[in-house]
């Protein structure tokens, strides 16, 4: 007796002993993960701290990219497999209606369809609803959940053999319950933001053609051409847009350090609810998703209408059927975003949404294919007049991270060049046109997401959810609303951008008088090609002096960065600098006869060993007078450049 009840105590003890143990790690492995990243936070913090010491003020001269080149067009030339969804749908659904479609009832017989909805529990946990059952081609309601999994089955016409049908729709329920905007926040305006994943302003400007001309010249959306990522990643673009802060400054939510959830975090979907928006946050590749693949994701939905138990539903049955998984039934993926975000705007009430569309760009860039129905999808906006009282922010989150673009240095560019095109409510116009003016200048100024937070909760006149934060030493807010004037001289530091994501390029002085002497010869050989058929004319001119020459000098840390050193990306690891095929450089030279002064930039190949230049980079800076004057009748455009003979 007494030796069992030894035996059971020691075993006791030890469970006791074990547990501690266990808890103490946790509690320790927590704080250390906790610390870890408060350490990580205050490094960023100290090195954008110690850049700015060196580019306060400099001001961003962003490089010169051709979203055309070559190199680019050649790496995007293999042929584009199309998206085929088969299977004809036997239920469409529009809004809160889900119907059998008029070819289905036609051809077939003792049609009996079961609807069950897919209820959301959390981001990990869903179940589907009671079944129920309508015959014959009856109307079906969405109330308890936007998505339903629908069964149909009958008899076809002729052979009355039984026939079956399995599908999922996206609608919006009824139910959905709206907080009174508080007094005199009855009208603010609705919010539109529609992203593509992993893409660059260049590679929408390649793959999407008709869209972008469509955003820029008859949308007459301003589009940023100095907008910068400001870290590594999806969640890098969207945690500044969405709360005004980086995921540094928001609590650890990790997989690998606490069961914690996002459902605390300032979102503007919630800040939105409390002001009497209906909320929308559309997301189509959940095995990804920008707050799931390491983070606890929600426990809560985080917006009234969110897509992600209708994917996992979804994905589960086309896997087990081997279903195209670019499809939704009969339509594909990225063109059922844009339907249900076009209801969406539809509805009633004050509207926010944010949707973004992965499955055709993360892992294949078919994003080609989607450029007839998003331009039909921006001008139907138009067409309804959502564009009276929205703001419209078309974007994408950061260029292509891992295809062999991102091996050439304008991929490395075009990685933290996103695109960024921002379109004014047209009330707003009208009621603040210095708003639109503001915008338009500073489309050339360096801006980032923290920008855009700003710029959202400016138009909505929510001045208390403003993050005031800047940059230690910085004399302005990291974060500047894109409706008010930003410093032209405003640098990546005092942005917030770390040095190796800072895609602006700085002049230097050449000193190699080897290449001074190159630029400048090439500068004068240039000009002198120009005026040789008429050197009966014009004298060949001849270099006199050197006054300086630049050489456009691309930040190390972007040529010498490989990729992310930690699985959150929070610091970067870096090799090799990548070899540069051209540089950039600007010369001013004097010439004679006479006194010809000029400054002229030119493109140097390195492979080739050769400058390429072109007359509209050629600037005269004092006059030339009556030097030109037996040609400047018959060709003027040689006035610049042509002596005449005495």
């Amino acid at each position: 007796m007494s030796k069992r009840w030894y035996r059971s105590r020691r075993n006791h003890f030890i469970i006791i002993v074990i547990t501690t143990i266990c808890i103490i790690y946790y509690i320790s492995d927590s704080w250390r993960r906790g610390l870890n990243m408060d350490l990580t936070r205050r490094f960023i913090e100290n090195q954008i701290k110690e850049s700015l010491q060196q580019d306060k003020g400099q001001g961003c001269n962003m490089p010169q990219l051709d979203p055309f080149a070559e190199e680019l067009v050649a790496l995007e030339r293999k042929k584009q497999p199309s998206i085929v969804c088969n299977d004809p749908d036997w239920v469409k659904c529009y809004l809160s209606k889900c119907w059998v479609v008029k070819d289905i009832l036609r051809t077939t017989k003792d049609l009996v369809c079961t609807y069950q909805d897919i209820l959301h529990q959390t981001d990990w946990k869903r179940h589907l609803g009671p079944v129920r059952t309508i015959k014959n081609g009856g109307i079906f309601t969405l109330e308890k959940s936007d998505h339903i999994k629908i069964k149909c089955k009958g008899k076809r016409g002729n052979s009355g053999s039984e026939t079956t049908w399995v599908g999922y729709h996206i609608g919006f329920r009824k139910s959905v319950e709206r907080l009174p905007p508080p007094p005199g926040r009855e009208d603010t305006y609705n919010v539109l933001i529609f992203g593509f994943d992993s893409t660059s302003k260049f590679g929408i400007m390649r793959n999407l053609p008709r869209s972008f001309n469509h955003i820029k010249n008859h949308l007459k959306a301003t589009v940023l051409d100095a907008y910068n990522i400001v870290g590594d990643g999806t969640p890098a673009a969207l945690f500044p847009i969405l709360t005004g802060k980086t995921e540094l400054e928001l609590p650890d939510v990790r997989k690998a350090s606490s069961n914690a959830t996002l459902d605390s975090f300032p979102f503007l979907f919630y800040k939105l609810k409390k002001d009497g928006y209906r909320t929308a946050y559309f997301e189509d590749m959940p095995e990804i998703g920008t707050f799931q693949y390491r983070f606890n994701g929600f426990k809560q939905q985080p917006a009234d209408h969110y897509l992600r138990s209708f994917y996992l539903e979804m994905r589960k049955w086309s896997k087990w059927m081997k279903k195209n998984s670019y499809c939704v039934g009969d339509t594909p993926q990225y063109k059922v975003m844009m339907n249900i975000t076009e209801q969406f705007m539809q509805l009633d009430g004050k509207r926010f949404a944010f949707t973004f569309v992965a499955d055709i760009t993360h892992d294949a860039s078919f994003i080609s294919l989607a450029d007839d129905d998003f331009l039909e999808f921006l001008r139907r906006l138009e067409e309804r007049g959502d564009l009276e009282d929205t703001l419209v922010i078309l974007m994408t989150d950061h260029g292509p991270r891992y295809s062999n673009i991102r091996g050439t240095v304008q991929g490395r560019f075009e990685e933290r060049l996103a695109l960024m095109a921002v379109r004014l409510p047209d009330r707003l116009r009208r009621l603040n046109p210095y708003a639109q003016e503001n915008l338009e200048q500073n489309a050339a100024v360096l801006t980032t997401p923290h920008d855009v937070y700003a710029t959202i909760v400016d138009i909505l006149k929510w001045p208390q959810h403003r993050n005031p934060y800047r940059v230690p030493g910085a004399d302005f807010p990291r974060g500047m609303s894109l409706i008010e004037p930003i410093p032209r001289n405003r640098s990546c530091s005092e942005a917030g951008i770390e040095p190796h994501w800072c895609a602006c390029v700085n002049w230097k002085n050449v000193t190699d008088s080897t290449m001074m002497q190159r630029t400048a010869d090439a500068f004068v050989d240039y000009i002198n090609q120009l005026t040789e058929p008429q050197r009966s004319l014009c004298v060949p001119r001849t270099l006199k002096e050197i006054k300086w020459v630049m050489v456009q000098a691309p930040n190390k840390g972007v040529l010498s960065f490989v990729a992310a050193n930690d699985k959150d990306g929070y610091t970067g690891k870096f090799g090799k600098a990548i070899k540069i095929p051209k540089q950039i450089y600007q010369v001013q030279v004097v010439v004679g006869p006479g006194h010809g002064v000029y400054e002229a930039s030119m493109t140097y190949l390195t492979d080739e060993d050769k400058f390429i230049m072109d007359t509209k980079d050629i600037s005269r800076t004092n006059v030339y007078g009556n030097e030109p004057h037996c040609i400047s009748a018959t060709h003027p455009h040689l006035n610049m450049y042509c002596y005449c003979k005495k």
